[in-house]
């Protein structure tokens, strides 16, 4: 079993939230819904506590089956979620995963994505043995690009209908990460 900590420091700690932080989740998810919702079909104006529950709770199961792991970022001195980051659409066959994240909207600009990107990489790679991760961000999405350009992640390309955004098919940039890429 792999920590439930992966990134700490006298700010920020990164780490799997519990069901009973359902409420910390859906307060953050209320206070960015119109900067996630630009980029995240689930994120809508229905979105509620049950769903981040749901969300906890399959998060759970998820980590256990080892085919998911989420975690969010926990301001220390608030005790505030303000982000959450992803591995998901593992491939074990391959060592491959896709890294998705979203920062609160009154904390970006702090290069907490960065931050929560590279511990991710670092528990992927050393933890779960990763050999190539992907981070894809719809076309326009240039603070999503940003990020991926400030870890190191090397610019594949935009790809033609690579992800979907609310039933319709966009183009998006996708960027790798493999273990050399980390300084």
């Amino acid at each position: 079993m792999t920590s439930r900590l992966i990134f700490q420091n006298e700010s920020l700690e990164i780490r799997l939230p519990t069901e009973l932080e359902a409420p910390l989740h859906f307060e953050a998810i209320q206070a960015s819904i119109d900067d996630i919702s630009a980029w995240e079909s689930w994120c809508t104006a229905d979105y509620s506590l049950e769903d981040s529950r749901t969300y906890l709770l399959d998060s759970y199961v998820k980590r256990q089956r080892g085919i998911e792991y989420r975690f969010c970022l926990f301001d220390r001195a608030s005790g505030k979620i303000v982000g959450s980051i992803a591995l998901n659409r593992i491939v074990h066959e391959y060592k491959t995963a896709n890294i998705g994240y979203w920062i609160r909207s009154d904390f970006t600009g702090r290069s907490l994505a960065v931050t929560a990107v590279k511990a991710l990489a670092r528990f992927a790679f050393d933890e779960l043995a990763m050999t190539r991760l992907e981070i894809v961000a719809m076309e326009k999405n240039h603070r999503s690009r940003r990020v991926a350009e400030k870890v190191g992640a090397i610019d594949e390309g935009l790809h033609r209908n690579r992800l979907y955004y609310q039933g319709t098919p966009v183009n998006a940039w996708l960027y790798s990460l493999i273990p050399g890429d980390l300084a």
